[in-house]
């Protein structure tokens, strides 16, 4: 996969400005990462790819792009990769079947998937900028909606969020690649996704972002404490703990590149997504670095993520996962 060579490549590059010496003493170890797609959701990842955060702790990553966050933790599951990106549900999903999964590192705080409407519509309803969030929930009613599945992260907190209001949107279910251009034929009314398919939507003049999920738009209540995270198995961090450690370090290198150099943090953005102009890779860092520099999570996070499963209905005995066993505990 392009990212997997690419990846590599900044591990040669890397290693490669080291001076002689130090080089001859460094011994990265090697890593591979499963994610499940080349969303912005990954974009703190990527700043910490181009910026050599992870040579710096030590490591050689490899990033394996599987078809769906089942997909990549069934590669850890098989042993196949070290770590799998993915969401809460996948985790306790995992548990619940006996597989001790846990969460490594948070990579998105919040909700990265925005709900776009198709321009004729929204300019039809009126400036979302003005419209208070009740009238942009209740404006979904019967709107053909395309989300990526029944049970992906982005599907809960638009539909929950919309029946709270009394709306009902008519959801139908592609992945995120395909929704841009069934917006564009007129197939759906509108779609729920992340950056940069939303972006694109926008700079087409075919969509409007209607409600933000990277800005909080939504209630409290239905936003997770996490989109996505590093997850793997107790086996593996029993038996590498000091790689876990470094793994941490990288994303906690994240925060303080984000925070006291922005504008270098911005820039390897733009070097991990070419595609992105200028003005979108600002604003899509604008929008999502806050998400990307909160790694940590907490039982009480955990305890949240397992009340938004459980009400969610999708995962019968979830309630029975104690919040403590979805977290790394490092002796």
């Amino acid at each position: 996969m392009i990212l997997a060579r690419r990846s590599v490549l900044l591990a040669a590059a890397g290693a490669a400005a080291l001076p002689t010496a130090a080089r001859a003493q460094a011994k990265l170890t090697p890593i591979v990462m499963a994610v499940s797609s080349n969303s912005l959701a990954f974009g703190g990842m990527h700043i910490a790819l181009q910026a050599g955060l992870f040579e710096k702790n030590g490591l050689s990553p490899k990033v394996i792009v599987s078809e769906s966050g089942a997909a990549a933790m069934a590669a850890v599951l098989s042993g196949s990769v070290d770590f799998a990106a993915g969401a809460t549900g996948e985790v306790l999903a995992a548990r619940l079947h006996g597989q001790k999964i846990v969460m490594v590192t948070n990579f998105y705080r919040g909700l990265s998937g925005s709900l776009v409407l198709s321009k004729t519509i929204a300019d039809r309803l009126g400036a979302a900028s003005t419209l208070p969030l009740a009238a942009k929930l209740k404006a979904l009613d019967g709107l053909v909606i395309a989300t990526p599945s029944a049970t992906s992260s982005y599907t809960r907190p638009y539909k929950n969020s919309a029946q709270s209001v009394g709306a009902t949107p008519r959801l139908v279910y592609m992945t995120q690649p395909a929704m841009l251009a069934a917006l564009q034929s007129g197939a759906i009314q509108g779609f729920i996704a992340g950056a940069p398919f939303t972006i694109s939507a926008v700079k087409n003049g075919t969509g409007v972002v209607w409600i933000s999920g990277p800005r909080g738009e939504l209630p409290a209540e239905e936003l997770p404490a996490t989109s996505a995270c590093f997850d793997t198995s107790e086996d593996y961090v029993a038996a590498h703990p000091e790689i876990i450690r470094a793994f941490q370090a990288v994303f906690a290198d994240l925060i303080m590149l984000i925070r006291d150099h922005p504008q270098d943090a911005l820039r390897h953005l733009s070097e991990a997504y070419p595609q992105l102009d200028s003005d979108s890779a600002a604003e899509i860092f604008r929008d999502e670095s806050p998400n990307w520099s909160r790694p940590v999570l907490s039982e009480a996070d955990a305890q949240h993520e397992i009340a938004l499963q459980v009400a969610s209905g999708l995962l019968k005995g979830a309630e029975t996962v104690a919040p403590k066993d979805l977290l790394v505990h490092l002796k």
